[in-house]
């Protein structure tokens, strides 16, 4: 149980290690990253029959340093009685935000994301979750360490 207990604290020892790694490279595309309205080219709504889910495909045209670009978007959408099928009009009237990473600043340090939000915010990747995962393994360590000991 001791070689369990070192295992899962070099686990959490790694994925912490992992964490700050994604912190700090989301930290740097938020900094070097642009943000830049886009519009709807065109829409496709598709219902899935048999769940209450609605797959949703944009092609987006936005300027990308001066040019004009594109982009299909692709997500999934819950619906219900409440919050019914979004329609092509309404998808089309509320296009969302391009974010990416203009050619001078482009880094090997700098990951080239292109990504797609509704009000241009950038949240992370993974946020705190490596974090979280961390201490999960850290303590789960210890305490395999504190219980299995042999007195």
């Amino acid at each position: 149980m001791k070689v369990i207990g070192i295992l899962l604290i070099i686990i959490g020892i790694v994925s912490g290690l992992l964490g700050v790694r994604s912190y700090m490279r989301d930290g740097a595309y938020a900094k070097a990253s642009v943000v830049v309205k886009s519009s709807v080219k065109w829409a496709e709504v598709k219902p899935n029959p048999w769940k209450s889910t609605v797959s949703i495909k944009l092609m987006l045209s936005y300027i990308r340093e001066g040019v004009p670009d594109s982009l299909e978007h692709n997500y999934s959408q819950f619906y219900s009685k409440d919050e019914p099928l979004p329609t092509i009009e309404k998808l089309k009237a509320a296009p969302p935000y391009v974010r990416y990473v203009p050619e001078e600043k482009k880094s090997e340090k700098i990951p080239n994301w292109v990504l797609v939000s509704n009000n241009g915010e950038f949240e992370g990747l993974y946020g705190r979750s490596l974090f979280v995962q961390m201490f999960t393994f850290i303590l789960l360590g210890i305490m395999v360490r504190m219980f299995f000991r042999k007195k």
